[in-house]
């Protein structure tokens, strides 16, 4: 614990931290002579699936593309609709644009701000093709319901475990709990290659057409989806921290639960007693009870505190309400198409739940090592009612 109450500024530390062993990673690469997908890349999957307990992983250019193929893989198209979230990054629902399918969006649950399952099976009809839900900043959402309805119906689930590394549901790790999961590598996620994504599935079928139509000049539709030897090569290095990266975070959501308990302002989310988050980012709830948060928000943004806002809810987002229909068509409007989105408007949707949560009831604050308590005890002084 800091041993100085009273500083009056401190500099966040940035994430992610590169070191010695990523440059020597990065060196090994360029003496190789060989930058395009090969062995590093090669390596990484194998320990990637090693680690996550799955028999395929497949290394791509990021998370999107990722979505993008485990869609194109499960042969999702015109006419079919795709459960997803409300609450995600943008690409968790316009990879479903992607294949000219209709997405239809889900409100989540209070707990994880996951995709509620009721709701889930509420959308259901016989349009569905597949679900796409979000374990969001490495908050586990009520996956095994998830995944217990669409065995039920025999209906594909893709985890979108961007956020989620190492994160676990009872010892079981998120991203094995669907027919197909992705992961993000992008800078800011807790695995970090730069820019990058892995597919993991225990589908010999859906892993075998991944990996043919992630490189130009399958005989289906094919794209320049691969990794580069960089990010497979960094992706070994990051891996082997992963764990005692994610203790430091749980570490440091945890005592920001216990200092802020008694704020006026926020309330710190923690998983589930019998989870473990990786807390890509801490969740924290604005209280009715902070009457100047916008105000006082600005200034903790100012002084270099990685906390913010949440997304807009995705229903609400113009990909998916125009002002003018793009070259590609919209979906939904397809004389062809009868489901559930006929004649609908996203933006009307009745969502309660997410709609009351986001984006001005959550913030996010990075706590990826080194961040300690020198930091915390800073953000604590300013927003706690307990010094």
């Amino acid at each position: 614990m800091s041993k100085n109450k009273n500083f009056s500024s401190v500099t966040w530390p940035t994430w992610p931290q590169y070191g010695s062993d990523e440059e020597k990673a990065v060196q090994r690469v360029i003496k190789s002579n060989q930058l395009f997908a090969e062995k590093e890349v090669r390596r990484f999957e194998k320990q990637y699936a090693n680690y996550l307990g799955i028999k395929h992983c497949l290394g791509l250019g990021n998370a999107t593309q990722g979505l993008h193929l485990a869609l194109a893989a499960l042969d999702v198209g015109e006419g079919d609709e795709v459960l997803v979230t409300s609450y995600s990054w943008i690409s968790t629902a316009s990879c479903i644009l992607m294949q000219n399918a209709v997405p239809v969006f889900c409100d989540i649950e209070s707990e994880s701000l996951g995709m509620c399952p009721q709701d889930m099976e509420s959308k259901i009809t016989p349009f569905t093709k597949a679900v796409i839900m979000t374990h969001m900043f490495g908050y586990p959402a009520k996956i095994e319901e998830l995944s217990q309805i669409c065995k039920k119906y025999s209906i594909p689930l893709i985890e979108d475990a961007s956020h989620a590394h190492g994160a676990e549901v009872e010892g079981k790790k998120l991203g094995t709990y669907g027919d197909i999961s992705v992961f993000s590598l992008h800078q800011r996620k807790t695995l970090s290659v730069g820019d990058g994504g892995i597919l993991c599935t225990d589908n010999d079928e859906v892993a075998n057409k991944v990996y043919r139509l992630r490189s130009f000049g399958d005989e289906d539709l094919s794209y320049n989806y691969r990794m580069t030897e960089f990010a497979g090569a960094l992706g070994q290095c990051g891996l082997t921290k992963l764990d005692k990266h994610n203790e430091i975070r749980i570490e440091n959501a945890l005592y920001l639960s216990e200092k802020l308990q008694r704020s006026s302002k926020v309330r710190v989310r923690l998983t589930r007693s019998f989870e473990k988050g990786a807390y890509y980012g801490v969740l924290l709830d604005v209280l009715d009870t902070w009457v100047d948060f916008e105000d006082e928000l600005t200034k903790l943004q100012n002084m270099g505190i990685p906390l913010g806002e949440t997304w807009t809810p995705l229903h609400l987002h113009p990909h998916f309400n125009p002002v003018k229909t793009p070259a590609r068509g919209l979906p939904w409007n397809h004389p062809s198409y009868k489901g559930a989105m006929k004649n609908i408007h996203y933006k009307d949707l009745d969502l309660p739940i997410v709609n009351y949560h986001c984006p001005k009831r959550i913030l996010e604050l990075y706590v990826h090592p080194p961040c300690s308590r020198i930091e915390l005890d800073f953000l604590i002084k300013l927003i706690g009612d307990n010094n």
